[in-house]
């Protein structure tokens, strides 16, 4: 009875809290339930066109391309190649549109927006042309043409629907809930695909007929792409940032910025070495195209394995909670290996293998809420390292690996061709062969699983480093409109009490762990044993918090540094110059520079620091010549706002806005990049001035907040 009145309990509160936060979000919370659900119908509406758009990709395990058209899996593999060569150049170019989109809708959600409709389009087309009974090369001329511009363009529709949870809050626990909550909302539509698609799919000849693709897959498609307009307009995009201009990220120099991110590189080697784990992903399925051959099963227990996807989701906020992301990490890796080990035993026996199947869906779903926070955090720690908000330029970064991506690509292809599937496919209706062949495959996936999980044993960005993250990223974006005097009362309480927390733990005396241990020796009693337990917990907590706190302190104290110093003095010299007399630099900026004394440390860096800025001085006296032959004119950055505020509810007032907009930009951009020196010399030296009584004022300010808040409440 106890076990269900708190039950009970829980869910009329969780309903209460949905109820009052549908529209408004509730205490720090930034997102509203009704901004959660689009984002969850949105997401239900990519998964049907992924549910589509994945049977164009170009995968060896593919049974539109591979079976029903007829490719063999070298030829697909060799287009997959190719077209990873080719993405070098839309990476880039996807990664300079979307990372310096700036529209009143935000960065994402334009293209969430529009970019469903051109691909379902040229998939459709794709599918209802007669390809399956062309000659071969025309089929393959055709499917080249077809998958490597759909390949292209997906990105624009999927990757920013998955960009923009990481940016629907800034607060990382918030986000885990959103992404939990939402990725259970979103695995309705696998869930009723993985049903009703292969029910329908028995009647229109399964799934090596093309009338599956034409008139099951493509309308469920196409009903995804409606759906997906949920998010489009009923989301927000919330960035820390601040709210002046901010100058347009340079591709290929983000992508270097990335590389020094340790974390971007523990991930992404992490993916590199283990892409033979997704290897068992087609035996589910083919065990019953090509075993069992019963597609009404096949759909019964798709659903019933989706279940599996949606308890996941649904725990991991939890588990982060408990483990946090390394951890979890770990974790599902580990498992991933013993059920695949358990599935290499029990394919033979469906059910059996169904059982292992269940598990490893489960530990593998609760890498959609933990990899799209990991992701997040990884991002803002490039924020943090680099003073540059970047999303599109990841997958730019993530190009150097394309050796070894082309390389390892080749190894399911060759083995598939080994194992004697090549264009005739039914040879796995044999079960001698079929058996052998998935037998392969889970020895491939095991190692894959290893692989995948030795770099994160290097992987340290805690959920409590990542929370001083976002504190100093907060108190970063404070400096421009602390200036301009446009904080509200509650960015000022939030700012201050996160910073005080982080000095409550700095300070915090350090723990005597060997007389907590002793404590729990010692103690009699169950209650007493417990709670001396607990101290020891909390006292490892201290230190995690303690090692943590550095990265918000390191913000703070960032202007007491003698190398950050010396920065301001260089800069400060360089700032002091009046704008319209930096054409009069020439080489003996460079030559004083390096006549700079350099017999201790400090001096060697201060040295260091003052022939590069000279450098980048003559640099910029050059470009000066070019942009402003005439004189150097300031741009009003308030006309790219005015831009962007103009109306665009026809076409003509949308082709005035989107040209004022470019005009703005490029004036701003010409500007920026061409006085990028000395702009950032002010700018440091501006910074170094603001932050000697940012904090001092802050902290006066908070106290009246608090005061008059106690005043109200006692009235």
């Amino acid at each position: 009875m106890n076990v269900f009145r708190e039950g009970k309990d829980l869910a009329v509160n969780v309903v209460k809290d949905v109820v009052h936060h549908w529209k408004k979000p509730g205490g720090k919370n930034q997102v509203s339930y009704r901004e959660i659900v689009n984002l969850g119908i949105g997401g239900m509406g990519q998964q049907f066109v992924t549910a589509l758009t994945g049977y164009l990709g170009l995968s060896v395990g593919n049974t539109l391309i591979g079976s029903t058209i007829g490719i063999t899996p070298m030829h697909i593999q060799y287009m997959s190649m190719i077209s990873t060569v080719l993405n070098i150049f839309f990476t880039i170019l996807r990664g300079k549109i979307v990372d310096n989109t700036r529209t009143k809708w935000g960065r994402f959600r334009p293209y969430i927006a529009i970019m469903g409709f051109p691909i379902i389009a040229m998939a459709a087309l794709y599918i209802y042309l007669p390809v399956p009974t062309l000659p071969y090369t025309q089929k393959l001329i055709l499917t080249f043409l077809f998958t490597i511009s759909i390949a292209m363009v997906l990105p624009l529709f999927t990757d920013t629907y998955n960009e923009l949870q990481t940016v629907i809050s800034s607060n990382s626990a918030e986000r885990a809930k959103i992404i939990a909550i939402n990725s259970i909302i979103y695995s309705f539509a696998p869930t009723l695909t993985g049903l009703f698609v292969p029910i329908l799919a028995d009647m229109t000849g399964g799934y090596t007929n093309i009338n599956t693709y034409r008139y099951v897959l493509v309308p469920v498609a196409a009903l995804g792409v409606g759906m997906n307009l949920f998010t489009a307009f009923g989301c927000k995009e919330r960035v820390v940032s601040s709210k002046n201009y901010v100058q347009k990220v340079h591709i290929i120099e983000g992508t270097l910025e990335i590389f020094r991110n340790k974390h971007w590189w523990i991930r992404t080697v992490s993916g590199w070495i283990g892409f033979l784990e997704g290897a068992t992903g087609v035996i589910f399925s083919w065990i019953f195209i090509y075993g069992t051959q019963d597609y009404t099963m096949y759909g019964i227990m798709n659903t019933v394995t989706g279940t599996a996807s949606g308890l996941a989701m649904f725990a991991t906020p939890f588990l982060l909670k408990w483990l946090g992301n390394r951890k979890l990490l770990l974790w599902h890796n580990t498992l991933n290996i013993a059920f695949v080990i358990g599935m290499l035993f029990s394919f033979k026996i469906p059910m059996l293998f169904f059982f292992f199947n269940y598990l490893n869906a489960f530990v593998n779903a609760l890498s959609i809420v933990y990899n799209n926070v990991m992701h997040a955090e990884v991002k803002d720690y490039q924020q943090y390292i680099s003073g540059k908000r970047m999303d599109f330029a990841f997958g730019v970064a993530g190009m150097i690996g394309l050796p070894l991506t082309l390389s390892s690509g080749l190894v399911l292809p060759y083995f598939y061709e080994r194992m004697g599937v090549t264009t005739n496919y039914d040879i796995l209706f044999d079960p001698t062969i079929r058996n052998n062949f998935f037998g392969t495959l889970c020895v491939l996936s095991i190692i894959g699983a290893a692989l995948n999980l030795i770099p994160f044993f290097f992987y340290s960005l805690s959920v409590e480093k990542h929370r001083n993250i976002v504190k100093a990223l907060e108190y970063r974006a404070l400096f421009d409109d602390y200036v301009n005097d446009c904080l509200d009362d509650e960015r000022v309480v939030e700012t201050i009490q996160g910073i005080n927390e982080t000095y409550d733990f700095l300070n915090a005396p350090q723990p005597d762990f060997k007389a907590l241990r002793t404590a729990i020796r010692s103690a009699k009693g169950k209650s007493e044993k417990k709670k001396a337990r607990r101290a020891l917990k909390d006292a490892k907590h201290l230190l995690v918090e303690k090692d943590a706190a550095r990265y918000l302190i390191d913000e703070l104290d960032k202007f007491k540094k003698p190398e950050m110093l010396a920065r301001v003095r260089l800069a400060n010299q360089l700032a002091q110059v009046p704008m319209d007399e930096l054409i009069q630099f020439d080489a003996s900026v460079l030559n004083k520079a390096e006549q700079l004394p350099a017999s201790s440390t400090e001096e060697r860096r201060e040295k260091k620091a003052a022939v590069k800025q000279a450098k980048q001085i003559l640099k910029m006296v050059g470009m000066i010549h070019k942009n402003y032959p005439s004189g150097i004119v300031v741009p009003d950055e308030n006309r790219l706002q005015q831009a962007i505020d103009m109306p665009s509810k026809t076409s003509a007032e949308n082709r005035a806005r989107t040209k004022a907009i470019k005009a703005a930009e490029k004036e701003l951009d010409v500007y920026h990049n061409t006085l990028k020196v000395y702009l950032n010399a002010k700018d440091l030296v501006r910074e170094y001035e603001i932050s000697k009584t940012i904090l001092p004022d802050m902290e006066k300010r908070y106290q009246e907040i608090m005061s008059r808040r106690a005043e109200t409440a006692e009235a």
